[in-house]
């Protein structure tokens, strides 16, 4: 049964993450605004890292792309799981504290692909939540794909990838533009939205 359920919790929380952090890699300047929001001195009161968001914003996208690679191939179990753990942990802070005191309207969790609530996104982290404490929990079960040195290339392959990207639509548009007023969208239409 611990077998079954570790591989759905694997599917789940991987996919997440994979879905997660592509969405907010492909427009790094979308997670940096929202990482400003929450700095803010309104909202957690750190404007000394304000400055910072958009490299802090980078290094929370690779985080999250690459916990969910490990986790869907296998990589180092434990520790991804672990990573994993302490990822949904901070998430789960932030979309409390931001549901709670109603001080960020739209977590940017799924970029602007997915618009979530705070309440709905709080309720999704909880969820997904139960899922990563069952793969820290059986975390042996976790099978890996191919062989170590696949896996290490396939990470590798994922972070080098990754952060071109990243620099990429830094330079240029995102490649997919889920923004309202994305080139070929009606600004006006989009704001009603």
């Amino acid at each position: 049964m611990m077998k079954i359920l570790n591989h759905i919790a694997r599917l789940i929380v991987g996919l997440t993450f994979v879905f997660s952090g592509y969405v907010k890699l492909i427009d790094p300047i979308g997670t940096s605004i929202k990482l400003q929001e929450y700095f803010s001195e309104e909202v957690l009161n750190f404007p000394f890292l304000v400055p910072y968001a958009l490299i802090i914003g980078v290094i929370l996208i690779m985080a999250e792309l690459l916990t969910g690679i490990a986790i869907l191939i296998g990589y180092k179990p434990k520790w991804s799981s672990i990573f994993a753990g302490i990822l949904m942990a901070v998430f789960l802070f932030l979309t409390w504290y931001s549901a709670f005191f109603d001080k960020v309207t739209d977590c940017g969790c799924f970029g602007d692909a997915v618009k979530l609530s705070p309440w709905q996104t709080f309720y999704k982290n909880i969820f997904l939540g139960v899922f990563v404490l069952i793969l820290i929990r059986s975390w042996q079960h976790i099978h890996p794909f191919g062989s170590k040195a696949l896996r290490t290339w396939l990470m590798f392959g994922v972070l080098t990838g990754g952060l071109y990207l990243s620099y990429y639509v830094l330079r240029h548009l995102p490649i997919h533009d889920f923004r309202p007023y994305a080139i070929g969208k009606s600004i006006p239409e989009g704001m009603k939205e």
